[in-house]
């Protein structure tokens, strides 16, 4: 029998349960669809965009100030993030609507006027990406690898349909699927947070504790793996002198079977719970993509669309993986989730582009390319290879393996970077040994204090600590989930995580445990 990775199962397939992941399955899928039809030609070439990509860079330059933003800002609005989105359904449907005029009155557009335009489309979908990313912080890791392959698989069946069509289809399509975003958001509101009935687990994403996330090496390891792999698709997709490969019918039908395939069967993996099995397998199967294309790149090179479909497939993967990656950080990283949404896919766009170009650059050095353009690719993929299973997806780091050897010797996994994040513990910056001697310490200063000694004694994790401290201080359990960013279930689950490991059953037990046991004041 099947060992689940985690404790957390899912619950049994019903719509009352289920139908909370609806909204945000139609968000990503139709902005993604929109993507694909308007500024990637319904994936009938390889291109990241139309113009050599010009149009997904632009996007990326325009979604990068948002990005900047977030280095200055701690966490955004709840008014700033729904006016951030009008504006970019807003965008993305005005830019629709003016190239499907263009189109129809057979209007010939400067470049920088078109270029813009499908800029326009690119970046106001994207954002609407990031919002539903945005909108599933704190959601399990299988209910997340549930919406984001049902949405990757939905939104590539929408554009084989429509990549029979033309361009003015495919413009006018783009109004209706943006607009509907709006019933995907009241649905979404009315049904409530999809991490309320999935609530977030830390070890089932990639098998580390949460603390992991808010480290920023993790982020850089998460990031290069992304970044190595970005390299080899972009030569793939450009495969052999840096420009987009036609893709016939056959081609484009390979690449749904694909990705409808692969999407079935990981959705089928987060209903059992194997979130060890998807983590892994999916940078197998973006790497056996990659393989099987550069193979047939060999084989068949005066019929390239047939390689280029693997490598189509494994664009689209990696981009699936991206969202679910982004997710995991959203739920238990220190930033806003716009800054993990950003630095994700504008460094990957950017990457996919340059690896096109670098195609262009090997041809003129190397007139017979083919052999080059695979052995850097093929190189590439082994360097992402290594990255990902010997870091991303390997156990925890040590400082973690001895805060767990630390607790089952008795003592608390609590370092000075843990109490450093905890409420007002970081302004004081209280050594974990060295409690500072305060003649008339607080109250609250004292109950923080307290709650550290209660980490050491009774094995909390650095988040447990940062949780006790303000439900020790009084706070709702809503007013923890506020002032943490963490969904309602997330803060119950540490409560309750909590009174299983100190035997108390009741903030007044906690607060009778700190009055008798707690740091003795000064």
């Amino acid at each position: 029998m099947q060992q689940r990775d985690s404790d957390q199962g899912m619950p049994p397939v019903t719509f009352g349960t289920y139908r909370v992941l609806i909204p945000p399955v139609a968000g990503l899928a139709l902005a993604s669809a929109v993507v694909n039809v308007v500024v990637q030609q319904a994936h009938r070439t390889t291109g990241v965009s139309t113009f050599n990509g010009l149009g997904m860079l632009l996007a990326a330059v325009a979604l990068a100030a948002l990005y900047l933003s977030t280095l200055s800002v701690a966490r955004f609005t709840k008014r700033f993030v729904s006016r951030f989105l009008n504006a970019s359904l807003l965008l993305a449907g005005a830019c629709c609507a003016a190239l499907a005029l263009a189109s129809a009155t057979r209007s010939e557009l400067a470049l920088p006027v078109a270029a813009g335009l499908q800029a326009g489309v690119a970046a106001g979908s994207t954002a609407v990406k990031f919002y539903w990313l945005r909108k599933l912080r704190g959601t399990s890791a299988q209910a997340a690898v549930i919406v984001v392959f049902c949405a990757l698989a939905l939104s590539e069946f929408a554009t084989f349909v429509l990549s029979f069509s033309q361009e003015l289809v495919w413009y006018l399509a783009g109004i209706p699927l943006t607009a509907a975003q709006l019933v995907a958001v009241r649905a979404s509101r009315i049904l409530g947070a999809a991490g309320d009935p999935f609530p977030a687990v830390s070890e089932s994403y990639f098998g580390t504790d949460e603390d992991r996330f808010s480290n920023r090496s993790f982020l850089a390891v998460a990031m290069l793996g992304i970044w190595f792999i970005s390299i080899p698709t972009g030569m793939g997709l450009g495969f052999s002198d840096g420009a987009a490969i036609y893709m016939s019918t056959v081609p484009r039908f390979m690449v749904l079977v694909f990705v409808v395939g692969v999407s079935l069967q990981w959705v089928r993996f987060g209903l059992a719970s194997r979130m060890r099995a998807i983590t892994t397998s999916i940078w197998v199967v973006m790497q056996v993509l990659l393989a099987l294309g550069a193979v047939f790149f060999s084989i068949w090179p005066k019929t390239i669309s047939v390689g280029a479909a693997f490598v189509m497939g494994s664009s689209l993967v990696l981009q699936a993986f991206l969202w679910y990656l982004t997710i995991a950080f959203i739920s238990f990283g220190w930033r806003d989730p716009y800054y993990y949404c950003g630095v994700g896919w504008i460094t990957m766009t950017l990457l996919l582009v340059c690896g096109m170009r670098v195609d262009n650059l090997i041809g003129r050095v190397f007139p017979e390319n083919t052999p080059v353009l695979i052995s850097i690719m093929s190189l590439f993929v082994l360097i992402a290879a290594q990255v990902v299973f010997t870091k991303l997806l390997s156990s925890p780091s040590e400082r973690v393996e001895r805060q767990q050897e630390a607790a089952g010797r008795g003592s608390a996994p609590v370092t000075e970077d843990d109490i450093r994040r905890i409420p007002l513990m970081g302004v004081l910056a209280i050594s974990p040994h060295n409690p500072p001697a305060m003649v008339n310490r607080t109250p609250d200063v004292h109950t923080a204090t307290s709650v550290i000694e209660m980490g050491r004694r009774f094995g909390l994790t650095g988040r447990e600590i940062e949780v006790l401290t303000l439900y020790a201080l009084g706070h709702t359990q809503a007013r923890v989930s506020e002032e943490l960013h963490l969904s309602p279930n997330t803060v119950h689950s540490h409560i309750k995580r909590i009174y299983e490991k100190t035997d108390l059953h009741s903030r007044q037990e906690i607060l009778d445990y700190i009055a008798e046991y707690g740091s003795p004041r000064a």
